[in-house]
């Protein structure tokens, strides 16, 4: 709420109380108090029903999204994720997402000088999961979630912005990149509907894999608006749209070739094109890695932590692997 609206509620209210005798100023004052606080919480309630409004969300749809489950979209449909990049193309620029093929996507505003610097990807009504160092000399009154959203036009939109209550990092994080997990918790729950779910978490019932071997050569799907080209110009403002690629899950060894003992298999897993085509890139960390189960869930595999490929020498990306840090995200979970 600005300044002028605080002002001019200030000026309404004493106004208003002008019986107030001078032996009662500390009535007055909690009267005051009492009465702006009321009335800036019903200007706030006025906000969240006008923004449900806005996107089509309400309890009915809330109840319609939660009752089938998480890691479903709108339009589930197989063919649509199945939209191949050119030869050439990386998350980068090369491949548009389907519009809101991916509900639990959350674009972060970390602070004024970072802008819309990383991902986020919702995993329940008021819980955002994200790399660490993403929020790294970053103010929780600063951070602000944008949900919903496709395009840069979603970004600019006040009324796809939340915000946060708390952050959360693991506590053993190193900066760069070990346990590079972060827990967001946003002030006020939201509201399900055609453009916001949540994604399913590397648990049972959900995922049907029993151990690294199993997902070795599996595809997935990485997600982000993250940079666009190697041009710093052209990536001011990152990917226009939401970008989408798929790539293939390594093994431990091809990981440990790639990074030596940086690479952790216990915590992370190593993920990319072998030929180097497609990867994330800056500004698409702590956006996700999917894979998608037999039912039709997208499961959340990874985090995106380091690691890019801008040209085909480098190594391919790193995620979290969040089935190690599912006893850790329990009690955030409730």
């Amino acid at each position: 709420m600005s300044r002028i609206v605080y002002l001019v509620l200030m000026i309404i209210l004493v106004n208003h109380i002008t019986s107030s005798e001078a032996s009662d100023f500390g009535k007055f004052m909690k009267r005051l108090s009492q009465s702006t606080t009321k009335i800036k919480n019903q200007l706030m309630e006025f906000f969240y029903r006008f923004r449900s409004f806005f996107a089509r969300h309400s309890e009915s749809t809330h109840h319609s999204v939660t009752a089938r489950g998480c890691g479903y979209a709108l339009d589930d449909e197989p063919a649509i994720y199945h939209k191949q990049a050119n030869i050439i193309s990386k998350i980068k620029g090369g491949d548009d997402a389907i519009w809101h093929t991916w509900p639990w996507m959350v674009a972060l505003f970390t602070n004024p000088r970072k802008g819309w610097s990383c991902a986020g990807v919702l995993i329940n009504e008021n819980t955002i999961l994200t790399a660490a160092h993403c929020l790294l000399h970053a103010k929780v009154s600063e951070i602000k979630a944008i949900v919903g959203v496709h395009t840069i036009l979603g970004k600019l939109n006040p009324l796809n912005y939340y915000s946060v209550k708390s952050v959360h990092r693991h506590p053993n994080f190193e900066d760069c990149c070990k346990n590079d997990l972060a827990v967001i918790k946003l002030m006020k729950p939201l509201l399900y509907g055609p453009k916001i779910n949540s994604v399913c978490l590397p648990i049972s019932p959900y995922l049907s894999v029993k151990d690294d071997d199993e997902l070795v050569n599996r595809t997935g799907v990485i997600i982000g608006w993250g940079d666009s080209s190697k041009n710093g110009l052209t990536n001011m403002i990152k990917s226009f749209t939401l970008q989408q690629a798929d790539i293939r899950i390594f093994s431990n060894e091809s990981c440990r070739q790639a990074y030596d003992t940086i690479f952790d298999p216990e915590t992370e897993i190593c993920a990319g094109d072998y030929d180097q085509r497609s990867d994330t890139m800056s500004g698409d960390s702590g956006g996700p890695l999917l894979i998608r189960e037999s039912d039709g869930r997208w499961i959340l595999l990874g985090i995106t932590s380091y690691g890019s490929a801008t040209s085909p020498q480098e190594a391919p990306g790193v995620y979290v692997k969040i089935s190690a840090f599912t006893q850790w995200l329990e009690p955030y979970l409730k």
